[in-house]
């Protein structure tokens, strides 16, 4: 009798709720392909957006939402990845970076936004209710918005909005 070896499905990204706001908890393989990326990273906290936005944000896509962060299965794999905004030590950019999941998991720039408010951010990551499977938005409240789809190995934006 033959046995065949199984795979196991890699560990999930987690976006949770706790008392002050939202936390991201990343694989170890994940945090790998990250730290590998982007030594140093880290991601904007919640007391660093702008009043104003996580209102709208709750408004615009139907409930309390992470801003620094959003899951899904972006690459249609089955398993599910992650999109974080943040900072690298030394630098003043907002950088955008996904995390793709599975065997063997990476890390890829999705943008870099060269001048922002560090102190009064403006600018969140979505995934509004009915949008389709591989997109997230870049949310630059109120002037526009980038949606960004999954294809071809990277992440490619589209301007929506003013």
């Amino acid at each position: 009798m033959a046995f065949t070896a199984c795979q196991s499905k890699p560990e999930d990204p987690q976006l949770g709720f706790i008392n002050i706001g939202f936390s991201l908890k990343l694989p170890r393989g994940m945090q790998q392909a990250l730290d590998s990326l982007a030594p140093g990273f880290r991601p904007v906290l919640v007391g660093k957006f702008r009043s104003d936005i996580a209102q709208y944000a709750a408004e615009a896509g139907g409930g309390m939402q992470a801003l620094f962060a959003t899951v899904a299965d972006f690459d249609g794999d089955g398993t599910l990845d992650a999109v974080i905004e943040g900072t690298m030590p030394g630098d003043s950019a907002l950088r955008v970076i996904a995390i793709m999941n599975g065997a063997k998991p990476f890390a890829l720039d999705v943008t870099v936004i060269p001048q922002y408010d560090a102190d009064a951010v403006g600018l969140y990551l979505s995934r509004p209710t009915g949008s389709r499977a591989g997109t997230f938005q870049l949310v630059d409240y109120p002037d526009s918005s980038t949606v960004y789809t999954f294809a071809r190995g990277r992440f490619v934006g589209a301007k929506v909005g003013n």
